[in-house]
């Protein structure tokens, strides 16, 4: 039942808001407990942070509407879709409905490198352990260099697979990682490229920095409207470009190599360039 699930996102948020640690282990454990994924804790926690305290607001709502409204990341917009799914008595289809269809009024966070997705690779033991996704086949264990603080140890210990994050900062300087939540898809496999070379029509060899210290190569297609621009207009776009710029790369299917769109402060390279060579 939903009150269920909102004790337990209550007290999970206590305990793992320092006033004790529980890891990965644990919450594991804890999971068995209630016959319930580890995963159903973090978004019973999420439930928490993000809906109304007062549970007889949403006395109405099952735990499916619960989880689709805290996708949401702008707290205005969840606050007001909450109430009015109450109000109107919407079904989990209809709440569906509306947030696959309804575009959103407000404006998306600056695209930027450094967010990444949380999967099982196998170790050199055999073990399955989590591991930070970069993109392009490349893992990298769960450890950020140098001391990050307590706040940052603890959320790795507490990482578990489908999560994602953000590589960042803290106060004092030092590497740390905060959770992302809600739509995260267009902010993953986003890098910098400090280097462009272009290799035939519409295609480009880009020299990216996945972080961690990881520098990777690839060739890779524009998206679309550049998708076929000629050798000598992107040539000429590439030589006049600034650099770094952001890139966004997707794979294509059926192992055909990887797609990207490039971006340069406000602008959409792949769009900018296409619109020089349509005025040439």
């Amino acid at each position: 039942a939903l009150p269920t699930y909102l004790e337990v996102g209550r007290l999970l948020n206590e305990h793992l808001s320092g006033r004790a640690v529980y890891g990965k282990r644990a919450i594991a454990r804890l999971a068995a407990d209630l016959g319930l994924a580890p995963r159903t804790l973090y978004r019973a926690r999420k439930v928490h942070e993000r809906l109304p305290a007062d549970a007889s607001s949403l006395a109405t709502l099952t735990w499916s509407h619960c989880r689709l409204l805290v996708t949401i990341d702008d707290a205005e917009r969840r606050r007001r879709l909450t109430s009015r799914v109450v109000a109107a008595g919407w079904s989990v289809r209809r709440l569906q409905e509306h947030l696959s269809t309804s575009p959103s009024t407000f404006s998306p966070p600056p695209l930027q490198a450094g967010t990444y997705r949380i999967i099982v690779i196998t170790d050199a033991a055999g073990t399955e352990v989590p591991a930070f996704d970069l993109g392009f086949g490349i893992r990298r264990p769960l450890v950020l260099p140098g001391k990050p603080g307590k706040k940052t140890r603890r959320l790795l210990r507490e990482l578990v697979p489908g999560d994602t994050v953000e590589s960042t900062t803290d106060d004092k300087g030092r590497p740390a990682l905060r959770r992302v939540w809600g739509q995260v898809e267009s902010r993953l496999y986003v890098n910098v490229a400090r280097h462009l070379r272009v290799c035939s029509a519409g295609t480009l060899v880009l020299q990216l920095d996945l972080g961690f210290d990881v520098v990777h190569e690839c060739r890779a297609v524009l998206q679309p409207p550049a998708q076929q621009l000629s050798r000598t207009t992107l040539e000429a776009a590439v030589v006049s470009q600034p650099l770094p710029v952001l890139v966004r790369s997707v794979r294509l299917p059926r192992r055909r190599g990887y797609a990207v769109d490039l971006y340069h402060l406000k602008d959409h390279l792949n769009s900018l360039w296409a619109g020089t060579e349509v005025r040439s």
